[in-house]
């Protein structure tokens, strides 16, 4: 985890509800895109099916999203809308569902590199995360969802 803040400021990595075409998407962010890019980032990715979501910890597999681009005049409206959305209170706070924090993100497009903002799952419970969790070997939230959807 890097500490220091994002240059790009306007800019978040994205992994779960919130990537293009999915609930969340169209909750918070339509319409406040200006550029979407496929991304990927160092962690473990898993479905919680009682939430309905995926959580992201620290790992050394890849997890796939997008990072968004937000409208200079929307970002912090848009930042607060997701940091409600994602029960994130503040840096350390112990009723945090997810931490929003400044990770080193690689585009997939350009093979470069940037720092971003991403949401990590603050696990308060191992056993019942261990039980009520599902791991996502590829690291990619939107096709273990179309494929979870397929065999329904």
């Amino acid at each position: 985890m890097l500490m220091n803040a994002p240059k790009e400021e306007r800019r978040i990595f994205v992994y779960g509800s919130l990537r293009t075409g999915f609930f969340n998407y169209n909750k918070y962010l339509k319409g406040y895109v200006l550029k979407e890019e496929p991304a990927r980032i160092k962690g473990k990715l898993y479905h919680m099916p009682n939430k309905g979501y995926p959580a992201l910890l620290d790992g050394e597999g890849y997890v796939y999203g997008e990072v968004f681009t937000i409208k200079n005049d929307e970002y912090t409206k848009v930042m607060e809308s997701m940091d409600n959305m994602e029960n994130y209170f503040n840096i350390g706070d112990s009723n945090n569902e997810y931490n929003r924090v400044a990770v080193k993100v690689e585009l997939m497009n350009t093979n470069t590199f940037e720092v971003c903002y991403v949401y990590k799952y603050v696990v308060k419970n191992k056993k019942e995360f261990k039980t009520q969790s599902i791991y996502i070997p590829n690291g990619n939230w939107a096709s273990y969802m179309t494929k979870f959807k397929k065999s329904s």
